[in-house]
């Protein structure tokens, strides 16, 4: 039940179709109840049109007796609406059923309507708070996440949740509502032989329970090894072209075809265990189904019950069966679906480490920037140490240093994609986690070493971020970028979609673009990851002008290998293993004959 009950939480946005649903199943289960009480007038005026109603034998219960007192005055004015006639009296009661019929199939209809409309709203506000979550969620997570793992959360799971909200919302209150009507039905018409049915529940219980949570246990296993087979082909798919360079299929196939078998051993053991649930809860109940007809028949000879009561209560309990059943199947779906549910709380609840203030301040740019004894770490391993650095606002300021020293992360954390482990990074002496990120973005521009690019158009991707930019202020920025020219020879100019990640541009192109996208932001703070690293040398002098025009009178902080692109720069930060060794002008560093002077030598050499 608790497993049903997760999924009614995710319904409770849409109250007005819970209870139109509720109201439109309600109608159904009292005219399901009221055909089958038709049975009775039926088998009376089919068998025995001459009598009044009989007695019904309660035991002790006074229910049977006020039921039986109806039933009698309802044969008296049904034999005086149709005059005494016997076939007079069947065809009415024949058009009673085929009308009741009609009535109680269209409410059942339209419940099943207001269904669908209430669960595919759920699932869509499920999937956007997934994808919201995603939007909300820091660049730390999505390092330590696999990819193919959230996106099987998204489809995988997604689509297992979408069949137990299908299979078990409804059987939350229609199937119980059933159940609990019939079944005091059941009690009128005979309190003993009920009194046997509702001993053999538990047994019931029992059994299902067991079922269940071998069920639930495979589920959760079987979601896990879902992702791990969706990450695996992502990693396959992106890296097909060093798998084929380095001869590397048969180890992937081998890899993906164990992880495969895996799943699907235990996949098959889940479908087994869910498709047990139906006919065993069936068997159970032709099993109380036999029982019943051997102790009601033994009452009906002994003249302890009306045959037609018999009858009448055989026909209901034997719709029983059905809510039984679909409950069990119900139940066993949510089990199944919660561990997919499980695995979309973990998602949604993930803490957002980088979080906005409550009280968020506008930033200010105005004298500088200062990272004022900055340390930080991935896991517990610190990547950078006691970091301090003043940057004046319009100096500019070059990282550089071997592989791994941490240049790119203390950019990170200046655009807040992280959040320092220890010490403060200052605006105007304001701590940046006093801001709102998107206000604190709209200052920063990045250009990284490989251009993100999106499958969309050249304009979309350009004006990222920018939707109402003016088609002149689009073209000047791509023009300073050197990517005018081969925009327009491209075929829909700049409506052309680019592919997935750029892929029908070169990576010079793309990387234009990129450059592109930061001029035209026209931000305050320029971060340049290595921007003109995928060039040409006749483009990446022409983009290199470009880029010191725009750096003009604006802050900038570049990171570069190839030291030549920063001999400009006003100050030179050399970093080794997370540390600053070395800061200076490019002829100050030289002069120092340190870390800086041998990078330089072995560039020249090479």
């Amino acid at each position: 039940m608790k497993a049903i009950l997760q999924f009614f939480r995710h319904a409770r946005a849409h109250k007005g179709l819970l209870f139109l649903n509720f109201g439109f199943n309600l109608l159904f289960v009292v005219l399901q109840l009221v055909t089958l009480l038709m049975i009775m007038p039926v088998l009376k005026f089919l068998f025995k049109p001459g009598e009044g109603a009989p007695a019904i034998n309660t035991r002790g219960f006074d229910a049977g007796g006020w039921f039986a007192g109806i039933y009698s005055d309802f044969i008296a004015w049904f034999g005086t609406l149709a005059k005494g006639e016997p076939f007079t009296a069947l065809a009415f009661l024949c058009v009673a059923l085929v009308v009741l019929t009609v009535v109680k199939n269209l409410s059942r209809f339209m419940a099943m309507s207001v269904m669908a409309k209430l669960r595919n709203l759920s699932i869509r506000d499920m999937r956007m708070n997934i994808y919201n979550r995603c939007l909300d969620l820091p660049v730390a997570y999505f390092n330590e996440e696999k990819k193919g793992d959230l996106l099987s959360r998204m489809s995988n799971d997604m689509k297992e949740i979408e069949f137990a909200f299908m299979v078990s919302l409804e059987a939350l209150y229609m199937q119980p509502l059933t159940i609990l009507l019939f079944l005091g039905t059941l009690i009128v018409l005979s309190p003993v032989l009920t009194l046997y049915i509702i001993l053999f529940l538990p047994v019931t219980a029992l059994v299902i329970g067991l079922v269940s949570r071998s069920l639930r246990r495979k589920s959760t296993q079987n979601q896990e090894m879902a992702g791990r087979l969706m990450s695996s082909f992502e990693e396959t798919i992106g890296g097909m072209r060093i798998i084929k360079a380095f001869n590397a299929a048969g180890f992937f196939r081998k890899r993906y075809s164990d992880y495969d078998l895996a799943y699907t051993r235990n996949n098959t053991g889940v479908q087994r265990r869910y498709d047990l649930s139906s006919p065993l809860s069936e068997t159970i109940g032709i099993g109380v189904s036999a029982a019943l007809l051997w102790l009601g028949g033994s009452m009906v000879f002994r003249g302890e019950l009306n045959p037609e009561f018999f009858l009448t209560y055989f026909a209901i309990f034997s719709q029983l069966i059905n809510p039984f059943k679909a409950l069990s199947t119900a139940y066993s779906a949510a089990v199944r679906g919660q561990a997919s549910l499980n695995r979309i709380h973990e998602l949604v609840n993930a803490p957002v480490v980088v979080a906005d203030p409550i009280f968020p301040k506008k930033p200010v740019f105005a004298r500088e920037l200062e990272l004022r004894n900055v340390s930080f770490g991935y896991n517990q391993q610190h990547v950078l140490h006691n970091i301090s650095l003043h940057i004046q606002k319009g100096q500019t300021i070059a990282l550089v240093g071997p592989s791994g020293a941490g240049k790119t992360t203390l950019t990170d954390l200046i655009a807040r994609f992280y959040d320092v482990a220890d010490g403060n990074i200052l605006l105007d002496g304001m701590d940046i986690r006093e801001f709102a990120q998107d206000d604190l973005r709209r200052l920063i521009g990045i250009v990284s070493q490989e251009s993100v690019l999106f499958n969309d158009s050249i304009r979309n991707n350009i004006a990222l971020g920018l939707p109402d930019i003016s088609e002149e202020k689009l073209i000047a920025a791509a023009q300073a970028a050197h990517a005018h020219e081969f925009i327009l020879q491209s075929g829909q100019g700049y409506d052309t979609n680019i592919g997935e990640r750029g892929s029908k541009l070169s990576g010079g192109q793309r990387q234009r673009l990129g450059i592109a996208r930061a001029l035209l932001k026209n931000p305050e703070i320029l971060i340049l990851d290595e921007a003109t690293s995928a060039l040409d040398s006749k483009s990446e002098k022409a983009v290199q002008a470009a880029l010191e025009t725009l750096m003009q009178n604006r802050t900038s902080i570049i990171i570069a290998h190839r030291l030549s692109t920063v001999t400009h720069a006003d100050s030179i930060v050399v970093m080794d293993k997370g540390r600053i060794v070395e800061q200076g002008t490019h002829q100050e560093l030289l002069a120092q004959k340190g870390l800086y002077f041998n990078l330089i030598q072995l560039q020249q050499l090479a």
